[in-house]
């Protein structure tokens, strides 16, 4: 709980001083007094993504759901703000820049930005992977990270089965986090995931953890996906052995240790979380989580949460596919990073 309190304290303290530039600056600009008002605007705004969440969390309704998704942008917007400014600070100290063009450049900037990620994270790609070592042809695809969530959850997801549909795989697989603190969850939520054709699998993240992860494997159940929680499952002589969301990753490898895995036939792991599994009987693990920072520089942040931030890794015993997500959380923007829809060709 101490470590917990610590680290929200960094976080706001971080979030507070952003702010702080932020509204410093703009006021220079646009020659704002800087009253009592001003720096209650500061805080509040640095607070906001916190407020929201707990809000969401005790009321989960459509007012909430609006409130927390602008809070999302706004912090998406107030930080790349932030990134711009600071940008061309560093620019100065090269370069001589006149205050009038150092506004007009940092805010246009700013405001391409904000225009171009939130444009970036409403597309999806579709990304192939090969790997011909795998010991079994199987045509899969992995979403990630779907984070769905109010005003219209349901058409996102609808949109999301049609086209991995389109691709006609034979395996589907689900690692976490479909859900978001402001996902309106009901029978209807998950509804599309009915239409898949491929056998599909789910297994929870640590955002099925924060709304209630027994809720969610139960809906998903019901729409005929298979939950797979600390267990094996077969299709087509393919081993699919699937984790719940575990943050600590000892434990996470203590329940894969003691799973009966036949290591002579082929066999992938589904963990939310990026793991080197270490166990000779995994040909390949396929994990998310990690958003590849979702917004430039936070992942050379997440980088110091693990090694495994994006895309193929060869491992000891095997591979360690990452993927970016699916969807997007907090911010509804992406810069340096895409949403993915990934294809692995084994074999």
């Amino acid at each position: 709980m101490l470590k917990f309190m610590f680290g929200l304290l960094f976080i706001v303290t971080l979030s507070f001083l952003m702010h702080l530039y932020v509204f410093f600056k703009l006021s220079l600009f646009f020659s704002i007094k800087k009253g009592v008002f001003f720096y209650i605007s500061v805080f509040f705004t640095s607070v906001l993504i916190i407020l929201t969440t707990i809000f969401i969390r005790r009321w989960n309704n459509l007012f909430t759901q609006l409130f927390y998704k602008l809070s999302g942008f706004f912090l998406g917007v107030f930080f790349l703000t932030f990134i711009s400014l600071l940008f061309f600070e560093m620019a100065k100290v090269i370069y001589p820049i006149p205050e009038k063009t150092f506004k007009i450049a940092a805010l246009s900037i700013a405001i391409i930005l904000i225009f171009y990620s939130s444009l970036n994270a409403r597309s999806t790609s579709v990304k192939t992977i090969k790997i011909d070592d795998f010991g079994a042809e199987l045509k899969l695809v992995q979403v990630s990270d779907l984070h769905l969530s109010s005003p219209s959850p349901f058409s996102k997801l609808a949109k999301i089965v049609e086209k991995i549909n389109s691709i006609n795989p034979e395996m589907v697989v689900i690692t976490g986090d479909i859900v978001s603190q402001d996902t309106p969850i009901n029978n209807k939520t998950f509804a599309p995931l009915k239409k898949l054709h491929a056998k599909t699998y789910f297994i929870t993240g640590n955002h099925e953890y924060y709304v209630g992860k027994d809720m969610v494997s139960k809906l998903i159940e019901d729409t005929g996906v298979k939950t797979l929680k600390d267990e094996v499952d077969f299709f087509n002589g393919i081993q699919v052995v699937g984790l719940e969301y575990d943050p600590n990753i000892d434990r996470a490898c203590t329940i894969l240790s003691n799973l009966r895995i036949d290591e002579n036939q082929p066999a992938l792991l589904l963990n939310h979380f990026p793991i080197n599994p270490k166990d000779k009987r995994i040909r390949i693990t396929i994990s998310g989580h990690t958003h590849y920072g979702q917004i430039v520089p936070f992942n050379f942040i997440v980088r110091l949460a693990t090694k495994y931030l994006k895309g193929l890794y060869k491992l000891e015993t095997g591979y360690l596919y990452v993927s970016p997500g699916t969807g997007t959380w907090g911010p509804p923007m992406r810069l340096g990073s895409k949403n993915e829809i990934t294809v692995l060709d084994l074999k």
